[in-house]
């Protein structure tokens, strides 16, 4: 009888670890995100860290972003990267790129740093992945909120 049992259990065993078909995670691609994870004011204008999230099931490559950013309702830059960076499954990269801002935008950032106001922004444009080698439209709004202790810095 213990051995009747065993032998079942076994063949119970055998046809559930069977059914995995031996592929793993099924290969999706969906189109990423980015953010701004940190505004930090330069002499010249910003360096943004851009958060760039993959919701993939496969890795992938970010062959290029293409944005434009709004900065309280109005147009503020461009800019146009090509980082060259491995987006792994379900997981997101940090991506540096300066930008250049006018005194009018550089002015109301150090005013609302000041006030300890939020900064609301606006990311428009295309971020170009492979797979599958083609552009996903983005469009982000959020807003960053000072740093204490850190001059010039929002995230």
């Amino acid at each position: 009888m213990r051995f009747l049992l065993l032998l079942l259990s076994a063949m119970a065993l055998a046809t559930v670890s069977g059914c995995g078909g031996g592929s793993g995670v099924p290969k999706r691609i969906f189109p990423p995100e980015a953010r701004i994870q940190e505004l930090r004011l330069t002499d010249d204008g910003a360096l943004i860290s851009l958060r760039v999230q993959s919701f993939s099931t496969v890795p992938s490559e970010l062959e290029s972003l293409r944005l434009r950013l709004a900065i309280a309702g109005r147009p503020s830059a461009e800019f146009d990267a090509r980082p060259g960076k491995t987006l792994l499954p379900g997981s997101s990269e940090i991506i540096d790129v300066a930008v250049p801002l006018s005194s009018t935008d550089r002015n109301l950032i150090l005013a609302l740093i000041a006030e300890r106001r939020a900064l609301r922004y606006r990311l428009d444009g295309t971020l170009t992945v492979d797979p599958p080698g083609r552009p996903y439209d983005i469009d982000y709004s959020s807003a960053l909120s000072p740093v204490p202790g850190l001059d010039g810095v929002m995230r």
